[in-house]
């Protein structure tokens, strides 16, 4: 009798949230008509179905600095609707965009705790609209960050306003700042996707023509890479191939990576490209600063391409396949005519963005952990296409 009352009132729970589930998307749609009752009456159900589905995520939504966000937005709508139609149309104004934002402030609230940000995306992708699961997934993925932000900003405006006068007067400072805050969780979150391999956000010239052997080499991060390409670069040239570009080299300090070095392959030169300092300071989405004077040393060693040899690109990154970083430098070194070959190596994830980046009939993808002896395989494969 117990383990059937409990059976029933798990199954009653399920059914009130499916229930309060649906009463939140009508909310949704219903808030968008024009009529001032019907949304208020949106807005209430909106907060009574996610106290029923999601308490935290409705705290979250309706917490201190979202609402102030929100009710800053309608002040300024009612402000202007105001000074052309009147006070009380403007009023009107400001209380309806008031019941809308906070009906999608709540709604997205449960959405992002609800929906797996990567299931939506692998759907979309199913459906053929890998672009708007990214748009959808990416947000999901930075509003609770921009959440957390939000609140951050709040707590730093109360600290430094003396009295509520002083707060209200910094306002404009605060919506600029959480203006600049949004900016960069978008940026961030955008370029973890491209990290992780999104080609929807990587691909963004026409594909790049390659009417060579291209090796495409790959492998675990750490797993020897570099190392095989410059074993790759003393086979080609004992056999008096001309070989050009560069290799980036890991820094290490008690075996912690903590930048690279960027290396010419002529002239042997060498300097920093990239240090560690962290996810809060790092730039592209990634916790290393870059410095300019290694793109600087990869363009010039890139410049140094002649016909008759192989190109050396030791690696592309997320940064390159967005468009950004070696690759302009890249782009026009392997448009150069008289090639012979060309090795791009790129980690595991970008490797299908890498391939949707090029046009490479010859392709051939080396990966380290299946292939042994990759530098005489690399050759090897080289040397069949000249």
């Amino acid at each position: 009798m117990a383990g059937g009352r409990a059976s029933g009132e798990a199954g009653g729970g399920a059914l009130v949230r499916r229930l309060a589930g649906i009463l939140l998307l009508v909310s949704v749609a219903a808030v968008l008509a024009g009529d001032a009752r019907i949304a208020l009456a949106a807005a209430t159900c909106a907060v009574c179905s996610a106290w029923i589905l999601d308490r935290t995520a409705l705290r979250t939504a309706l917490g201190v600095a979202v609402c102030l966000a929100m009710f800053f937005a309608a002040a300024i709508a009612a402000a202007a609707v105001a000074w052309s139609a009147g006070p009380v149309r403007g009023f009107e104004t400001g209380g309806m965009v008031l019941l809308r934002l906070v009906v999608l402030a709540v709604a997205a609230g449960v959405l992002v705790r609800a929906v797996d940000a990567e299931l939506v995306l692998r759907l979309a992708e199913r459906l053929g609209m890998e672009r708007l699961g990214l748009v959808l997934g990416l947000s999901l993925n930075a509003l609770p960050r921009i959440g957390e932000a939000s609140l951050e900003v709040w707590a730093a405006h109360s600290a430094r306003g003396r009295s509520l006068g002083d707060r209200l007067r910094r306002l404009p400072d605060l919506g600029e700042v959480l203006l600049a805050h949004t900016a960069r969780i978008a940026e961030e979150a955008t370029a973890a996707a491209a990290l992780r391999g999104h080609s929807a956000l990587t691909r963004v010239h026409p594909p790049l023509p390659l009417a060579i052997p291209t090796v495409v080499l790959t492998g675990p991060s750490g797993g020897g890479k570099t190392e095989a390409v410059l074993e790759l670069v003393g086979r080609l040239r004992a056999r008096g191939v001309p070989v050009r570009g560069f290799v980036q080299v890991a820094i290490r300090e008690e075996g912690r990576k903590v930048g690279f070095r960027i290396r010419d392959l002529v002239s042997g030169e060498e300097t920093e490209l990239a240090t560690w300092v962290g996810r809060e300071r790092g730039q592209f989405g990634t916790g290393f600063l870059f410095h300019e004077d290694g793109f600087s040393l990869g363009r010039r060693a890139l410049e140094r391409t002649v016909p008759g040899s192989v190109v050396i690109i030791d690696e592309i990154g997320p940064v390159e396949l967005r468009g950004a970083g070696h690759m302009p430098a890249v782009r026009r070194a392997l448009a150069r005519p008289g090639l012979i070959g060309a090795v791009l190596v790129v980690r595991r994830a970008l490797v299908p963005s890498l391939l949707a980046a090029i046009d490479a009939s010859d392709a051939k993808v080396f990966d380290l952990e299946e292939t042994t002896g990759a530098a005489i395989a690399m050759e090897a494969y080289l040397s069949n296409g000249q």
